[in-house]
């Protein structure tokens, strides 16, 4: 009766272990996605799947659309020119080997800044914004060092990106009480400690 009872076992074990077995991925290169839609989508769709790169852009709108309009706009036209500049730079030289820990800069730093809601003049915003798009755009761009069509998709992300900012910017700078402008740095509060995760997580 054992005996036969172990080959049943043995096919339940095998068909609740296959989901798992195929959800391991045969290609880890930055998990990029293929939406069937052609690069531009690809590329929209590999950001839509990144809160690693969304919830900085996130936290720069925030911060800029606290501090007001010159700094919102600087970081609405410069962060996307920088995205595109430093994806071309990451798509020609390729993935460099960065340790995990340091992704968790931007979250730190522009979480801390939202949360802070430090004043600074208009430029350093602007600093901000160069610098997270020379990060992120560079990570992006360099996934897609080995494909074909990398400049599509870095096009498509782009334009997200300048969505984004521009959505999440333009947001705070409508609120006009001081519980919305409360609410809006502790968005920001909490970003940072999704840095300070992110942060364990690459040092472990």
């Amino acid at each position: 009766m054992t005996n036969a009872v172990a080959p049943w076992k043995s096919r339940v074990h095998v068909v609740l272990a296959s989901p798992g077995i195929l959800a391991i991925p045969a290609d880890a290169r930055a998990h990029l996605v293929n939406t069937g839609l052609g690069p531009i989508y690809d590329g929209v769709a590999h950001f839509a799947m990144s809160p690693e790169a969304i919830l900085p852009i996130i936290a720069l709108g925030i911060f800029a659309g606290l501090r007001g309009l010159a700094h919102a706009r600087a970081s609405v036209l410069i962060l996307p020119v920088a995205w595109v500049a430093f994806g071309l730079v990451g798509m020609l030289i390729g993935l460099l080997a960065i340790n995990p820990a340091f992704e968790s800069l931007p979250l730190l730093i522009l979480g801390g800044l939202a949360a802070a809601d430090i004043r600074m003049p208009a430029w350093c915003t602007a600093l901000l914004a160069a610098l997270l798009g020379a990060f992120e755009g560079y990570n992006f761009g360099s996934a897609y060092s080995a494909a074909g069509d990398g400049l599509p998709a870095i096009i498509g992300s782009t334009g997200l990106v300048f969505i984004l900012i521009a959505l999440v910017s333009a947001a705070v700078l409508k609120t006009k009480w001081d519980w919305t402008r409360i609410a809006m740095r502790v968005v920001g509060s909490w970003t940072a400690a999704s840095g300070m995760l992110l942060l364990g997580w690459g040092l472990r």
